[in-house]
C-alpha cells in the first residue's frame, strides 16, 4: 500500500453510514485488540479552545520529559497533522503502515467504521505503538457518543461550553453540557463556565477543578507576547496571542498540577508552556503587512476575536478574508465582525460544506455594504494585499490554503 492509497482508503469509509452509540467503535477497536485502554488519555472535550489547550498541555508534557502523542480534529494544513507524537507529524510511512495493518484486520471481518471511526482507531493504535507517556484527545464532536470516548482515561479537560452544533447536541446550552460532560469518568478540569454548565459538570464528576478568570491579574499584552498572574504563579509568560489563551493557558496549568497531584512529576509547570505554538489561533505570520490569521468559526469564538481586534488593532484600518461553512450560524457571526471592517472579501474552501462567497456575502452586506465575493483564495489574498492589516478568519478548512498563498505572495 501506498502512502496515496492509504489516504484514498480512509476517505473511502467517508460512504458508510453513521451508527448512532458507541458499540461499533468497540467493535473497531476490540479487532486492533483494544490499543485504546493502554493510553494514559487527557481527553478534551468544549466548544472552543480545544486546540489550544491541548497545545499547552502537549507542550507542558514534553518540557517536563514525557513523550506525549496528541490526536486533534480537523487537520490544519495537511493530514497528518492531526496525529503528532512530541509536537512531529506521524510520517508518510509510518500512516501508510498503520493503514494497511487495520485495512487487514477490517477487510476480515464485518466491521464498518466511518471515518471518523477509523482516524480515532487509526491514533489510538499508532500513539500506542510509539508507548507515549500520554495521550492528549480532543473530541470530534460533543463527548458523550464521540468514537473518542472509549479510552480509559487519567483526566477529562473542559473548554468553555456555547451553543454550536445543535443539530446534534441540542438547542439548550444544558443539553450541550450534557453531551460534552459526557467524557467525564471521574477527574475533571474545567474552565470557567456559565452556571448552568457548571451545575451540569459537576453533577457528572466525582472531583472537578474549576479556572476562575479573576485568578488571572496583571495581563499585559502586546503583539510579541502575553504576561499574567495567575495564583501562586507570577509573571507567566507566553508567545500565543489573544486574550482567550491567557485562560487556555491557565486550563493546562490546572491539568499539569492535577497530574503533579496524582504522581506524575511536573517541574515549573509556568515555564514548561511559555514556548507553545498553535496556528491560526490569533496568529501573526507578517508583520509588513500585518497579516493575522484566526480560526474562529462560530459566534462565540468570534466574540472572542472581537475582543482581540479591540485589544491589539483598536483604531487600524482593518481587511478582512472570511470564509464559512453552511451549518454554522453565519448570519450572527457577520453581525458581530462586519462593522469592524472596511472592507471584506468572501471566499468558499474546497469543503463539501462550505457556503458559497456569493452568499456569504449577501449576509455580510446587511452588516458592511464594502463586502467582495472572490472567484478563489488566490484572488482575495491579492486583492487584500493592497492594504496595510489583515485579518484572516473562519473555517480552518481553508487556512491550508492561505497559508500557502500569503507564503508565495509576500
Amino acid at each position: 500500500m501506498t502512502y496515496e492509497e492509504a489516504i484514498n482508503y480512509i476517505n473511502k469509509n467517508s460512504e458508510n453510514k453513521i451508527i448512532p452509540g458507541l458499540d461499533n467503535m468497540r467493535k473497531l477497536c476490540s479487532l486492533l485488540g483494544n490499543p485504546q485502554k493502554r493510553l494514559k488519555t487527557i481527553h478534551i472535550a468544549g466548544t472552543n479552545g480545544k486546540g489550544s489547550v491541548g497545545a499547552f498541555i502537549t507542550e507542558g508534557l514534553i518540557q517536563n520529559g514525557y513523550n506525549a502523542g496528541r490526536y486533534i480534529s480537523p487537520s490544519v494544513f495537511n493530514y497528518r497533522d492531526k496525529l503528532t507524537y512530541n509536537n512531529q507529524w506521524i510520517s508518510k510511512e509510518d500512516l501508510t503502515s498503520v493503514v494497511s495493518e487495520i485495512k487487514k484486520l477490517i477487510d476480515n471481518s464485518e466491521c464498518k467504521p466511518t471515518i471518523f471511526e477509523l482516524e480515532t482507531a487509526i491514533a489510538f493504535y499508532w500513539l500506542n505503538k510509539k508507548q507515549c507517556d500520554f495521550a492528549v484527545i480532543e473530541t470530534g464532536m460533543g463527548g458523550r457518543l464521540d468514537a473518542t470516548n472509549i479510552t480509559d482515561k487519567i483526566l477529562s479537560v473542559i473548554t468553555p461550553i456555547a451553543i454550536d452544533h445543535t443539530k446534534f447536541l441540542g438547542s439548550k446550552i444544558e443539553e450541550i453540557a450534557r453531551e460534552k460532560a459526557g467524557i467525564i469518568k471521574d477527574t475533571a478540569i474545567s474552565s470557567q463556565q456559565l452556571s448552568q454548565v457548571k451545575s451540569v459538570l459537576e453533577k457528572r464528576s466525582r472531583s472537578i477543578t474549576f479556572v476562575n478568570n479573576n485568578d488571572i491579574k496583571n495581563i499585559k499584552y502586546n503583539i510579541e507576547k502575553t504576561t499574567f498572574d495567575y495564583k501562586e504563579y507570577k509573571n507567566i509568560e507566553i508567545s500565543m496571542l489573544g486574550k482567550y489563551q491567557a485562560e487556555n493557558a491557565c486550563l493546562a496549568l490546572e491539568v499539569l498540577k492535577k497530574l503533579n497531584s496524582m504522581g506524575y512529576k511536573t517541574d515549573n509547570i509556568p515555564n514548561s508552556i511559555k514556548k507553545t505554538q498553535w496556528p491560526c489561533r490569533f496568529q501573526v505570520i507578517s508583520r509588513n503587512p500585518l497579516v493575522i490569521i484566526d480560526g474562529a468559526h462560530n459566534p462565540h469564538g468570534v466574540k472572542a476575536l472581537k475582543e482581540n481586534i479591540n485589544l491589539y488593532l483598536k483604531d487600524m484600518d482593518i481587511v478582512l478574508i472570511t470564509g464559512v461553512l453552511k451549518d454554522k450560524d453565519y448570519n450572527s457571526i457577520a453581525k458581530i465582525i462586519s462593522p469592524l471592517a472596511s472592507k471584506i472579501y468572501t471566499i468558499q474552501s474546497d469543503s463539501p460544506r462550505a457556503l458559497s462567497a456569493l452568499d456569504y456575502a449577501e449576509v455580510i452586506s446587511k452588516y458592511n455594504n464594502n463586502v467582495f465575493a472572490c472567484n478563489s483564495i488566490k484572488d482575495a489574498v491579492n486583492s487584500a494585499l493592497k492594504s496595510e492589516n489583515i485579518l484572516v478568519f473562519g473555517s480552518l478548512s481553508f487556512m491550508g490554503e492561505i497559508y500557502k498563498c500569503f507564503k508565495e505572495a509576500l
